[in-house]
């Protein structure tokens, strides 16, 4: 468990700042500490986010179950983003992008697996996946909000 904890406290709050960088969250994500350019408000943010689980879950199973529902979603949409991102860059040379066998195969099975995770978590804790999918969601609006509004700031400056 405290693996699983260290690989989300060093990758999400990365993953926020990053998302910051290319406009996809505020850009108040991308600020850091001077002295030792901690990236202070997406460990914030995070944190905040960790803490509320904490108490509003309350037990270690709706923890997981929370966790572990937004994890399978946010992996199926991420290999899923695969089949989209093959098709804008159909039009690409074929030995400059990257391949792989038995595609399109290898990524169904994963987001099928992944899939049946988040469907077992729903017929086990159906609150603790909807909740989550509750989460995913407002991520989904801040990320076309934001998208929405650096899309309205540059067409202000063209």
């Amino acid at each position: 468990m405290l693996g699983y904890v260290n690989v989300n406290l060093l990758s999400n709050p990365r993953a926020m700042y990053a998302m910051g960088e290319e406009k996809a969250l505020p850009g108040i994500f991308t600020k850091k500490t001077k002295k030792n350019e901690v990236m202070i408000v997406s460990l914030t943010v995070f944190t905040i986010i960790a803490i509320f689980t904490i108490f509003y879950a309350q037990t270690f199973d709706k923890i997981l179950n929370y966790t572990i529902f937004l994890d399978s979603i946010g992996m199926a949409f991420s290999a899923a983003a695969i089949f989209y991102l093959r098709r804008t860059t159909a039009h690409l040379d074929k030995k400059t992008i990257y391949t792989m066998k038995f595609y399109p195969v290898l990524p169904i099975i994963f987001i099928a697996a992944y899939l049946f995770v988040a469907f077992s978590i729903y017929s086990d804790d159906p609150n603790a996946a909807l909740n989550g999918l509750y989460i995913f969601a407002g991520f989904v609006v801040i990320y076309f909000v934001t998208k929405y509004f650096n899309r309205k700031k540059e067409n202000i400056k063209s």
